[in-house]
Formats: C-alpha cells, structure tokens, sequence
C-alpha cells in the first residue's frame, strides 16, 4: 500500500522568497525543506532519529553523517534505539521496494 502524503503550505515574506528561490536553482528547495523540518524535529525531541532519517530522504547512517557535519550530537542514541530505528528504517525500504516493483 502506498503511504499518504499531505502537502503543507508556508508563508514568507517576499524578499526570503526571492532569496529561496535563487537558492533553489542550485539545489532542490523540497529536499533542504525536508532535510531542515527533519533536524529541526529530531532536535526537538519530536520525532525518532530513525523517523527523521526517513522524513529528510536519508539511510539511517547518512542522517546520521548529516547530523555529524552540522555539528549536531546524536543525543543519548542506545544500542536498542539503534535496534529499534534500523528494524523500522528496514521495513520502509522493503516497502518502498515493492511499490517500485508494481
């Protein structure tokens, strides 16, 4: 089954706009946006690492890498929230693996 998106719409003002949007044709706008509410969420204590990972496009090792670069700590990260974050990062790929495969 495929998962449901929802769109969200954000207001700014027009000269970050215009910023943006220079910006963005160096690089995808949707995936910074994604990237940053994902960090932002994980630093917050809102979502998992695993749930952040998956929100910015990232594996579990890469988001972590990421979080490394910006010289943001994985906070008090267990062996067992490693478990628990890997087993659900794995059953997102084999979803996303089958859907590919219809």
């Amino acid at each position: 089954m495929k998962e449901q998106k929802t769109t969200i719409e954000l207001e700014i003002p027009k000269q970050l706009f215009v910023e943006i949007d220079a910006f963005s044709s160096f690089v995808s706008l949707d995936k910074v946006l994604k990237e940053a509410l994902a960090i932002g969420l994980y630093v917050e204590k809102v979502i998992s690492l695993g749930k952040a990972a998956e929100l910015a496009g990232y594996s579990l090792i890469d988001f972590i890498e990421l979080l490394k670069n910006k010289g943001i700590p994985v906070k008090n990260y267990s062996k067992e929230d490693y478990e628990l974050d890997l087993r659900i990062m794995e059953k997102y790929e084999g979803n996303e693996k089958s859907e590919n495969s219809v």
